[in-house]
């Protein structure tokens, strides 16, 4: 599989690149917030219709930012969703296209009834050590969670940097995306995401080196064994899910 080919060296984990298109033309943010919403036991069907009915509203509010939506296919996690925005600045919440009181008051008279529980948190995506491919448009993402040992948060930070410029020195064709866990969790949280378009591509792509090879290939055998160190050193456990783009229950401006 592909994700092992990145993995390989100590179970790298991968987490999902979500993309949503700038109204303005300043740059887009960095901050993602995101929602893990489960619902209530035989309301599923209930929960995605009020969904729909939320993204419908949205377009009737002519919100200019997209509202995606996820499901959660494994891990302990399974059957919930992610209900997410992505490119924000922190100000940006300061002053939200739609009102925060008027958004969860549709929310609360169309999903919230139907909702078991809810998690919310805050993501950071970093460019500097990330090649995403397109923009959002794959149908599954595999999401792998890395939990850091205290203390060893700049050895985790120098790997993967260092790993990505190999990549970039040898021009490695594999896309992913790391974000670190801003608020809501664990200190010491970082994901990576790679998009899949379909199940056989989770397999192995023969065209595609593993990650060792390309860390040899970059710098030579001592500095790739150094980068593994420093990498195995530093986490402290991993956990790995797939999530699936439910489009149809997601709001994208002007579709």
């Amino acid at each position: 599989m592909k994700l092992k080919k990145f993995a390989s060296i100590s179970g790298i984990v991968l987490l999902a690149a979500i993309s949503a298109a700038a109204q303005a033309p300043k740059e887009p943010g960095t901050i993602t917030a995101l929602e893990v919403q489960t619902p209530k036991n035989g309301m599923v069907q209930q929960y995605e219709a009020g969904r729909k009915a939320k993204a419908a509203w949205h377009k009737q509010q002519n919100d200019p930012q997209v509202l995606w939506v996820l499901e959660i296919l494994t891990g302990e996690n399974t059957g919930s969703y992610i209900v997410g925005r992505s490119d924000q600045h922190w100000a940006d919440f300061d002053k939200p296209p739609i009102p925060d009181q008027a958004d969860m008051d549709e929310y609360n008279k169309v999903v919230g009834q139907y909702v078991e529980k809810m998690h919310a948190s805050y993501w950071e995506f970093l460019p500097k050590v990330s090649n995403p491919g397109k923009d959002m448009g794959d149908k599954y993402t595999s999401v792998t969670t890395f939990q850091i040992r205290y203390g060893k948060g700049d050895d985790f930070r120098s790997a993967i940097a260092r790993m990505h410029d190999a990549a970039e020195k040898t021009n490695w064709g594999f896309h992913y995306r790391w974000e670190r866990l801003a608020n809501g969790g664990p200190g010491g949280t970082y994901v990576l995401l790679v998009d899949h378009a379909n199940w056989a591509s989770f397999d192995d792509d023969p065209a595609i080196k593993p990650l060792r090879d390309i860390l040899r290939e970059a710098f030579g055998e001592q500095e790739s064994m150094s980068v593994v160190e420093r990498l195995n050193g530093s986490i402290e456990k991993t956990y790995s899910e797939i999530v699936e783009f439910r489009p149809d229950l997601s709001y994208i401006p002007g579709k």
